[in-house]
């Protein structure tokens, strides 16, 4: 009886081995990286956006613009965290695609400013 059971067991974790293989190429952990990709993601796509905030559109909507494009982005004035930034100002915003009924818009969880001279 005691090898039927070993056995059993066995080939059970012989049969289950598969289900612990994954799926590592590109997919739902893609992300958009520019403001063209952002505009044509899905909802709830991850978005890592450089460039720049060229423009306040009122109740914390911003305009975002890279070298791709423009895009809005909703940013929590509790995000701000004393940073200012002009339109000059070069920052990578973290967030996800928001598609709404009027449009797609970026809701941003981080801001992070970057250093143009590179130190």
């Amino acid at each position: 009886m005691s090898k039927k059971l070993t056995g059993s067991i066995i080939l059970s974790c012989v049969l289950t081995l598969p289900a612990f293989a994954a799926y590592n190429g590109p997919g739902v952990n893609s992300h958009a990286k520019t403001a063209a990709e952002a505009g044509k993601a899905k909802d709830d796509t991850p978005v890592e956006l450089t460039g720049h905030l060229v423009k306040s559109l009122g109740d914390e909507k911003y305009l975002f613009r890279d070298t791709t494009g423009d895009i809005e982005v909703e940013i929590d004035d509790a995000l701000w965290r004393d940073i200012e930034v002009s339109s000059d100002t070069t920052v990578t915003l973290r967030g996800e695609v928001d598609d709404e009924w009027q449009g797609i818009e970026i809701e941003i969880d981080s801001i992070d400013l970057i250093n143009e001279s590179g130190v």
